[in-house]
């Protein structure tokens, strides 16, 4: 009898190895796919972080929810073996379904003990945008490889947290959601490995931020690393009309400028100029809206509260979870003790975005800004 398993997925017709979707081309550790789902409110300022991932060659799926609201982040991270159930997008009290692929999907979390619960449709206003493929090697060996795409939705339904409910309707609610895979460092530790050598290329940056907004009529999306010189790499962007009969375009350079919150390395505000092609130059102020989210909690830089990563065996089925005081532009109050702050304050915000010239034009959506020290 074969080694192979076939899985839901070989009935269709797409195979790119002799092998089944039981398993990937690539036999590293650190190899995942999975879904990142963001969701945010103008009016209240609560934000819901979802992720979904699977990790083939560890034989592990895991996912978390993280929702702050009032000034407070609810973390729960749940873990499970993947197999046989690698069919399934589902992993504790979380779950995933793809009621039609690129357009509407349905996100769910059971009641559990961490109190955070959810049922919500997700209705995509635009066909995903593919980012750039990102491969990088370190002395001469390759350490990353990644694939994504990226997309804004409407969402309705509900989320319930604690005590407070919270309605979401697209009157206030913006959601955006990527979907990667590929190697990377989300993996567990690789023990035996030899460090990186050279600098890390995720640090040494001055500012990077990852943004997504829907504004009236189109969806914007930017991402760059801005040096200390102030110079820009992995400026990346792309603008996709509401008439569809119109085509995306992207623009050709950017210059930004920021002010901290309190002198901290959180932002207050930052106006962004974006050059066009014909060389027309568009400025926007970003503004956050509400409290950030530290994706530490749900299980990214060290992992779960183990500090193991993710993707790690953890046995058939795993979860923990706490909720932290997110009221300091940077320090996180966390009364089981083991959040350790990253000292460039990695988080994820909503923020508004108004065209200075032209105040109207003025939308709100998904702004990852990091600000080194």
């Amino acid at each position: 009898m074969s080694n192979q398993r076939l899985t839901a997925f070989d009935e269709f017709p797409r195979h790119q190895t002799t092998g089944t979707f039981n398993s990937v081309a690539s036999d590293s550790p650190n190899w995942s796919d999975g879904f990142y789902f963001t969701l945010g409110d103008q009016e209240t300022g609560a934000s819901l972080f979802v992720g979904m991932r699977l990790y083939s060659n560890t034989d592990v799926m895991d996912g978390f929810a993280c929702v702050t609201v009032d000034g407070k982040q609810h973390n729960g991270r749940w873990s499970r073996r993947l197999r046989p159930n690698i069919d399934d997008i589902r992993v504790g009290p979380l779950a995933l379904e793809i009621l039609e692929p690129m357009k509407r999907l349905r996100l769910t979390c059971d009641e559990n003990q961490y109190g955070i619960s959810y049922d919500l449709e997700w209705t995509a206003l635009h066909e995903p945008f593919l980012e750039d493929e990102i491969i990088r090697y370190a002395g001469g060996r390759k350490v990353y490889t990644r694939n994504n795409y990226d997309q804004c939705l409407d969402v309705t339904g509900i989320i319930t947290v604690g005590d407070r409910t919270l309605q979401v309707s697209p009157k206030s609610w913006v959601g955006v959601r990527d979907h990667s895979w590929g190697m990377g460092r989300t993996g567990g530790k690789n023990a035996g490995v030899a460090p990186e050598a050279g600098p890390d290329p995720r640090r040494g940056f001055a500012m990077r931020q990852w943004t997504m907004f829907k504004m009236p009529d189109r969806v914007m999306f930017w991402q760059f690393h801005q040096q200390p010189d102030g110079s820009f790499n992995q400026l990346e962007t792309i603008v996709i009309p509401n008439d569809t009969s119109q085509e995306w375009w992207s623009y050709v350079d950017a210059s930004v400028t920021h002010e901290r919150i309190d002198g901290f390395p959180r932002l207050k505000e930052s106006t962004i100029s974006l050059t066009r092609p014909d060389g027309t130059v568009d400025r926007f102020l970003n503004t956050p809206v509400g409290w950030p989210v530290y994706l530490q909690g749900g299980g990214y830089h060290d992992g779960f509260a183990d500090g193991l990563g993710r993707g790690v065996y953890r046995g058939e089925e795993f979860s923990d979870g706490e909720v932290w005081d997110v009221t300091h532009p940077i320090n996180v109050v966390d009364p089981a003790g083991w959040f350790v702050q990253r000292p460039d304050a990695w988080a994820e915000q909503f923020a508004t975005c108004v065209n200075l010239d032209n105040p109207a034009d003025a939308g709100f959506g998904h702004m990852e800004c990091v600000i080194t020290p």
